[in-house]
């Protein structure tokens, strides 16, 4: 029998296996980053432009979960990907994702790096790509920034209430919204369009409810729901989904090299020119949220805790 010990985040774990590299290497060749590059030009060949919108964003939310998802297991167990990914959940991998942005200065790794950074992350992801070079150099700043700015994006609590409404189908309805505003002649007589001044506006986005807390008390069970409306630039999610698919093939390059395939087998990929790593954060619909909803006066409800809702609800839901 063959161990490796390992930690997901700063949980350990110790993985028991009569062959782990043929396991590993068993994993790593199933990975397909080339599943994305496929969604994207499916999704963009439709006719239907709404429901390509989410696609796509759901598409582009995934990219990134599973991009940072290998890049944790690269980091801290690259000889056990499979294994890191599958003790790993969502909170655990937004909070390493975090250190990683904040360059933590004890973050477990069995690469020989240090200290953890996304500069050293790719210096170590294209050790093997045209080595000495200038090439090398941009590939290196280039996609390190990306990976600094997708993950501010990934971790953004916005875009975690997007994505876990779309993947579970609480959404509401898609498309965009416009904001505009305006000074009323007199009150409650709306000023003439030609006044309005727009603020900003996308054809794309989508609107949802998310469940807030009433009151206050860390065993409370009252809450309530928000409507929460979001723009999207689709210009923005295309591109960034590019990227993400080329982080994620580059990270999937790397890994395979570690384990031992040959370099020249593995390929990496970049965009054509320096400036298309900047391009997805050149587009913005003005805005990109907005919560409107009614106000509920906390003062007309009421304080419960789950024993209490037990109680009503054996009681066939009336209060004692």
């Amino acid at each position: 029998m063959q161990n490796t010990i390992f930690l997901v985040n700063e949980e350990p774990f110790c993985l028991w296996d009569l062959d782990l590299q043929a396991r590993n290497n068993e994993f790593l060749k199933g990975l397909d980053a080339d599943y994305f590059d496929y969604c994207m030009k499916a999704y963009l060949e439709t006719e239907d432009e709404q429901r390509s919108s989410v696609a796509l964003r759901i598409t582009l939310h995934h990219a990134l979960e599973t991009f940072f998802s290998l890049i944790g297991a690269y980091i801290q167990a690259p000889d056990c990907a499979y294994a890191w990914l599958a003790k790993c959940s969502t909170t655990d991998l937004r909070a390493f994702i975090s250190r990683v942005s904040n360059s933590s200065p004890d973050i477990f790794t069995k690469l020989n790096i240090s200290p953890v950074s996304w500069k050293t992350v790719a210096e170590a992801i294209f050790h093997t790509y045209m080595p000495g070079t200038e090439k090398q150099g941009r590939m290196i700043e280039h996609f390190s920034n990306v990976w600094q700015r997708l993950a501010h994006e990934f971790q953004d609590q916005k875009h975690i209430d997007e994505y876990n409404s779309m993947k579970h189908g609480f959404r509401v309805q898609r498309g965009g919204f416009a904001l505009a505003v305006g000074i009323e002649p007199s009150f409650g007589v709306s000023p003439p369009d030609d006044e309005m001044h727009l603020l900003g506006k996308s054809d794309f986005g989508m609107s949802f409810m998310k469940l807030e807390s009433l009151g206050t008390g860390r065993k409370n069970r009252s809450i309530r729901a928000r409507r929460t409306s979001i723009n999207w630039s689709m210009e923005r999610v295309v591109l960034s989904l590019q990227l993400a698919y080329m982080s994620l093939n580059n990270v999937i390059s790397s890994l395979r090299i570690i384990n031992g395939w040959k370099a020249s087998e593995c390929k990496f990929l970049r965009p054509e020119n320096d400036e298309d790593f900047e391009n997805p954060w050149k587009y913005t619909p003005g805005v990109t949220n907005i919560n409107f909803d009614y106000v509920i006066d906390e003062r007309n409800t009421t304080t419960v805790t789950r024993r209490e809702l037990l109680e009503m609800i054996s009681n066939g839901g009336k209060e004692n």
